[in-house]
Formats: C-alpha cells, structure tokens, sequence
C-alpha cells in the first residue's frame, strides 16, 4: 500500500479539524460580542426608563412593544387587556414626551 496516500488523506482530515476548530471559535466570539451588545443595550433601556420614571409594568410592556408585538400582543404575553395596554402606552408616552412608537425607540435608545 503505498503510504502517501494515507499521508496526504490525514493532512486533509487534519486541516478540516482545524479550519472547524477557528469557525467555531469565530462562532464563539461573536457570539460574545453580542451578548455584550445585548446587555448595553438592556441596561440603556433600564436607564432611560427610570429616567423617564416608568413604573415596572409600563417597562413590560416597552419591551415587548419595541419587540414589536401589537397591544392585543402584549395584553395576552401579561395576562391584560388591549384597552390596559393602550392606557399603559398612553401614559408611557406622556412620560417619555413623545407620540409615536418610533420616536420612544430613539428616545429610550439614545
């Protein structure tokens, strides 16, 4: 049997193993890069919040709309009723000085 082959299947297999183990370190740290965003961004909101002197419950209900979800959404994730979520919403707004969705984005992320 003529070894060379055997030399050069393992050299392949090994530069595969090491070209997986670098892809899986990449994957690892970005990864941790945005989990590090993801808490910036957490604690900005949290602070901005308090800043605007949103109660806890008003704060439940920014993040799942700045997730998106609609009121009829968010009163069935906190177990309340879209007329409650408008009325939170209301006074989140008034709170934060602003009228729309998009400009409480900007104000509680900026």
């Amino acid at each position: 049997m003529d070894y060379r082959y055997i030399v050069t299947f393992f050299l392949i297999g090994l530069l595969l193993v090491l070209d997986m183990a670098l892809f899986l370190k990449r994957v690892r740290e970005r990864r941790t890069v945005e989990k590090r965003k993801a808490s910036a961004r957490e604690l900005l909101l949290l602070t901005n919040c308090a800043e605007y002197g949103l109660s806890d419950r008003e704060v439940e209900v920014v993040r799942l709309i700045l997730e998106g979800k609609t009121y009829k959404e968010v009163g069935g994730s906190l177990f309340i009723s879209e007329k409650t979520v408008d009325s939170h919403m209301q006074h989140i707004y008034g709170k934060a000085g602003v009228r729309t969705r998009l400009a409480l984005l900007n104000k509680l992320y900026a």
